[in-house]
């Protein structure tokens, strides 16, 4: 199959040989081949998934990736080992950020109930209903992951301050300890 036959319809967003195909060919075969040095022929080589004669390289891989500044390739290689690739947010502080995170996992979880429920309305889940339903629970799986992410940016260590420290207790806010004893006629009284 030539580079002008391969069809759009064909390309899978599980294969990473045709997620680059798509990915280039969205860049611009030309525009890539210049940019990594290489002849346009070469190049449209490279990207077709079919050809034999010139092979994509992991380094192409990674320059296409960079330059288009698109996660298309690294998604189809985490797809077709099982996993998915989540994109971790740069910086995340506050209380509201963490909520709005819980909703986004509870909505996309919605999302993925429902098709999984419309699916089995006729009491069989077709091999493209199925995609539909592993479609969003991978998303669901990307928000539960950027929710570590949230919750870890979130991470600090307990205040210690005038010989007290605060200590978390399960099922509890905070406990507070003295940090030194007191002396015995304070205690006494």
């Amino acid at each position: 199959m030539t580079k002008n036959t391969l069809k759009r319809e064909s390309l899978s967003c599980s294969d990473p040989l045709y997620a680059a195909h798509a990915l280039g060919h969205d860049y611009g075969v030309d525009k890539l081949a210049k940019d990594l040095f290489q002849q346009p022929g070469v190049m449209y080589n490279k990207l077709n998934p079919e050809n034999d004669s010139n092979h994509l390289y992991l380094r192409d891989a990674i320059h296409l990736t960079e330059l288009a500044d698109d996660d298309r390739i690294l998604s189809a290689w985490c797809h077709s080992r099982g996993g998915v690739f989540v994109k971790l947010p740069e910086s995340v502080n506050c209380d509201e950020e963490l909520s709005d995170q819980l909703l986004l996992i509870s909505e996309q979880m919605g999302i993925a109930l429902a098709e999984i429920r419309d699916s089995r309305s006729d009491g069989v889940i077709t091999p493209e209903e199925f995609e539909c339903i592993s479609r969003e629970l991978n998303k669901t799986v990307r928000e539960v992951i950027s929710l570590k992410a949230v919750v870890s940016s979130q991470v600090r260590e307990l205040p210690k301050a005038n010989g007290f420290s605060i200590e978390p207790q399960a099922g509890t806010a905070a406990t507070v300890k003295f940090a030194q004893a007191l002396p015995k006629s304070a205690s006494n009284e």
